[in-house]
């Protein structure tokens, strides 16, 4: 039998496993703009899983009011992450797009690991972040460009640059210059006559960089993809969004016609950063790919090696 401090003492961490619950709850739905609970708002998951160890504390001490509480906050933060390991894509048929976003941080990533994952994945378009002009020269030298020829690169210093590259022709191809880091916008044109729009997005992060200037740029990113047309066509968006699905920010550009693909084929948490830690695994997902107009059919992140980011691929039917 516990003693009568012992069981006062659990009942004190059941509740305040509890608010450490709430506070993660809480954090997933308000738009929090500072600096520090915009970090924080990126380990919610983690936040809200400690309702689960409060539902057991009080639980076993049968204090049935906090157990309650508990169990509610537990249920909400399910409810808020379950959605995300069930699939809710609708079949869908058309042309075929294996995509693959890759952060290599500030050009350090290895070229050749790198590209031959392009060819082992059978990869037909690759968004890259932080592409350095040396990166760009390395990733030539291991052969990227036997394997997608169409390029559209605007490297830059440190993590400025970002780059497309295709195994199909580019046209329309666009530079959002009112970002901090490289925007691009290009059509990618398959055969058959079928085409699909791509971005690759990499607004600036909410830290060490002011919050405010990274909420803009979000608020850009929605701006220029709610100006697409609904009847152009797919779209397909991939990038370091330096945001997760627990940002509010986030969330709004993947409600309605856009839908983060690995939400698509419920795919759950992939996490891509930090991925330069070992022995310990990445802890959050801020790299995306988000679909208008097709349908993911797999999603899956993948070791860059020599970055501080897993890369993600995503296998992507045209239409539906």
């Amino acid at each position: 039998m516990i003693a009568t401090w012992g069981v006062r003492a659990l009942i004190a961490l059941g509740w305040l496993a509890v608010l450490v619950g709430v506070f993660g709850v809480v954090l997933r739905f308000l738009d929090v703009q500072n600096q520090r609970l915009l970090v924080l708002a990126s380990a919610a998951p983690y936040l809200m899983a400690a309702a689960a160890v409060g539902v057991l504390l009080l639980g076993i001490t049968r204090h049935w009011i906090g157990f309650g509480v508990a169990l509610t906050v537990a249920a909400v933060a399910t409810l808020s992450q379950g959605p995300l390991y069930v699939a809710n894509s609708a079949p869908a048929s058309g042309p075929e797009l294996t995509v693959m976003q890759a952060n290599i941080w500030l050009g350090n990533a290895d070229a050749d690991s790198l590209v031959r994952q392009i060819r082992d994945r059978n990869v037909d378009v690759l968004t890259v972040d932080e592409l350095t002009p040396e990166a760009v020269d390395r990733l030539g030298a291991a052969g990227l460009e036997s394997t997608l020829p169409y390029s559209f690169l605007m490297p830059g210093g440190g993590g400025e640059g970002t780059g497309i590259w295709s195994r199909y022709p580019l046209t329309d191809k666009v530079h959002h210059s009112e970002f901090v880091l490289s925007a691009l916008s290009a059509r990618v044109e398959l055969p058959d006559g079928a085409s699909t729009a791509l971005y690759a997005f990499h607004p600036v992060p909410p830290w060490p960089s002011d919050p405010s200037l990274w909420s803009r740029e979000m608020d850009r990113i929605k701006a220029i993809l709610d100006a697409v047309p609904a009847d152009s066509g797919p779209v397909i968006v991939s990038g370091d969004f330096n945001s997760t699905r627990d940002h509010v920010k986030y969330r709004n550009l993947v409600t309605g016609r856009y839908r983060d693909a690995a939400d698509q084929v419920g795919a759950g948490i992939q996490n891509t950063y930090p991925a330069d830690r070992q022995p310990f695994p990445p802890m959050i997902a801020i790299d995306h790919i988000v679909t208008s107009g097709a349908q993911a059919q797999s999603v899956e992140s993948v070791v860059l090696t020599g970055s501080d980011h897993r890369g993600l691929v995503a296998r992507i039917t045209l239409g539906g």
